[in-house]
């Protein structure tokens, strides 16, 4: 048996302990930006809010409008495939919600997922990654990354991973999966859907990205209290440290694939890490009275910044957008704790 780290058992305690609802009227417009609001742990208050550029309107609660029901307890990662299919999925519940554009959900996936984090699909698959399985003493069996057939949604296969499997990202053949209690990325072959090769970076791993030319990115958010986190670029068999940070930043990571710019968080600041020039700026954007940031994303149609607040978590968060160039632009409010953005 494998003992979960001591930071995310606090994280956990914390986050149960917490207050706040997503109240408010439900709507039904669905805009282009959706905000991933966690809601509190061991209450089902996590939700989708819409957000659409143009008008500037704010839709909370997309999901329970469109079915009528709460989506559940954390709600860890939204992934839209080509065609217009939403996958959300629910951590603490335990599942899947399939959804249509409209985010009307039209199945639910629950066979087989323990602690579902985030989900991928590649051609005619779908893969997911779980923690696991904890005990009375938060001691993790195994985590893993379970493979679904994309149109029925059986189970093809799973991978065996290391401690706390989290984020996923596909390039040339290649799932990659960060085990974040550890300094480990699982390398996962497609066409066979077996693990290729482990590679090892800093601890931490956690969000990855990737560029125009199909080169993997993963930010470490590091050791405790050390400011060892750092950026790796990963390929198929091989893992280099780009960056070091000197800071432990969030795990989040995000990018502007045309110009090449890495972007994360940091307390209450984004820093950004250009690729090609390998120019780092620890401070590229600092809101002053700002909490503390938890979720980040790129819009590539609109060249702009989107930083989540989640204000300690107590009650709802706030979404602020800036230029590339590092201009403040606009904020509005969205649902608890939001921890991420998708773009259609």
């Amino acid at each position: 048996m494998k003992k979960l780290a001591l930071w995310s058992l606090v994280a956990a305690v914390f986050l149960t302990s917490c207050g706040g609802d997503d109240e408010g009227d439900p709507k039904n417009s669905v805009g282009s930006v959706f905000v991933v609001n966690e809601g509190n742990f061991n209450q089902t208050n996590g939700s989708i809010t819409s957000y659409d550029p143009e008008t500037e309107e704010v839709s909370s609660l997309v999901f329970q409008s469109a079915n009528g029901r709460p989506l559940g307890d954390v709600v860890q990662s939204l992934f839209i495939d080509a065609d217009e299919v939403g996958y959300v999925v629910v951590n603490n519940s335990k599942k899947v919600e399939v959804v249509n554009a409209d985010f009307v959900s039209t199945a639910t996936i629950e066979a087989n997922l323990a602690n579902p984090r985030y989900l991928l699909r590649v051609n005619d698959q779908l893969f997911v990654s779980n923690w696991g399985t904890f005990d009375e003493n938060y001691a993790l069996d195994q985590s893993y990354v379970l493979i679904l057939d994309a149109a029925t949604f059986e189970k093809e296969g799973a991978v065996n991973t290391e401690d706390g499997t989290e984020n996923l990202a596909y390039a040339d053949g290649y799932v990659y999966a960060s085990n974040s209690f550890g300094n480990t990325v699982s390398v996962i072959k497609t066409s066979t859907g077996e693990l290729e090769t482990t590679l090892e970076v800093g601890y931490s791993p956690g969000e990855m990205v990737v560029d125009a030319d199909g080169a993997v990115w993963l930010i470490c958010g590091g050791s405790y209290q050390e400011n060892d986190g750092a950026i790796y670029k990963l390929g198929a068999s091989a893992a280099t440290k780009e960056v070091d940070l000197e800071v432990n930043p969030s795990t989040r990571l995000s990018i502007d694939k045309e110009q090449g710019v890495l972007y994360y968080i940091a307390g209450t600041s984004v820093g950004s890490y250009e690729t090609g020039q390998k120019v780092l700026k620890k401070e590229f954007i600092t809101i002053d009275d700002a909490v503390g940031f938890y979720g980040l994303g790129y819009s590539e149609a609109e060249d702009v910044i989107y930083i989540a607040d989640a204000k300690g978590f107590q009650g709802k968060g706030t979404v602020y957008r800036y230029s590339a160039d590092g201009t403040a632009i606009s904020k509005f409010e969205a649902g608890v704790a939001p921890n991420g953005f998708v773009f259609k």
